[in-house]
């Protein structure tokens, strides 16, 4: 979906900074309906069909965390969540496990919100064709006996747009090759990716999928397609139940 397609619904208690954000993403993007709380969100989401949602963290009446709470809990398609903030206590690994694509802190650069709006607007069969971005200077290759016994393991766990990983003691935020091999599935799951946290004391980090090659592409859409696991990245590998796997 373009920008100037989309509808955003634009969650920001100051009244200023609401008035002047609503503006300038008015002029890019297709509908905007701004807000001042999560409670008065949640009561234009009833009323109005949104594709994403830009929400301040800290808020009265009802804050960005709860607000997507409540939108995880509902039945049905789920708009999209970008968090932008001030100063908050949410690091982004809990940021993605609650199913944001993004927090971006204040004061907000235009276009890096733009890039991220586009991003989480973007369907995973688009944005994972294209081409890798360079050479990653990580490499993560791991063999798994099959997908079910490596979630049982609680050694990865998949999310809407990438997985976290148990054992990565190695890895670093920046960008990564993997191969992640399952063998009874007849299955490598290779492409580029971003690790986006990591978590020294748990042995695990979060990496956001940029790109899959070819073989791999279509077998990892049905997964995260079909199972319709809430977020982004989860933030532990012991979190979700087992990926139900089409036969292909």
């Amino acid at each position: 979906m373009e920008l100037k397609e989309a509808s955003v619904l634009l969650v920001e208690d100051e009244p200023v900074l609401r008035e002047l954000m609503g503006a300038w993403i008015g002029r890019v993007m297709g509908k905007v309906i701004c807000a001042a709380d999560g409670t008065e969100a949640l009561s234009l989401l009833a009323a109005h069909k949104i594709n994403l949602i830009i929400s301040d963290v800290r808020m009265p009446v009802m804050d960005g965390v709860a607000l997507i709470k409540q939108i995880n809990e509902a039945h049905g398609p789920k708009p999209r969540v970008i968090f932008i903030t001030g100063f908050s206590d949410l690091t982004l690994r809990e940021a993605h496990d609650l199913g944001a694509d993004a927090i971006l802190e204040k004061p907000i650069r235009r276009e890096e919100l733009l890039h991220e709006a586009q991003r989480s607007l973007t369907e995973p069969d688009e944005l994972w064709r294209e081409p890798p971005t360079g050479t990653a200077l990580m490499h993560l290759k791991t063999d798994y006996e099959s997908l079910a016994a490596a979630v049982r393991e609680k050694r990865i766990a998949f999310g809407r747009r990438g997985f976290c990983i148990a054992g990565a003691s190695t890895l670093h935020t920046g960008p990564v090759d993997f191969a992640l091999g399952f063998k009874a599935d007849h299955r490598i799951i290779s492409g580029q990716g971003t690790v986006r946290w990591t978590a020294p004391q748990d042995k695990q980090a979060g990496v956001e999928i940029t790109h899959l090659d070819d073989a791999a592409r279509a077998w990892m859409i049905n997964l995260v397609q079909r199972d319709q696991p809430l977020p982004f990245i989860p933030a532990s590998t012991g979190l979700l139940r087992t990926p139900r796997i089409k036969s292909a």
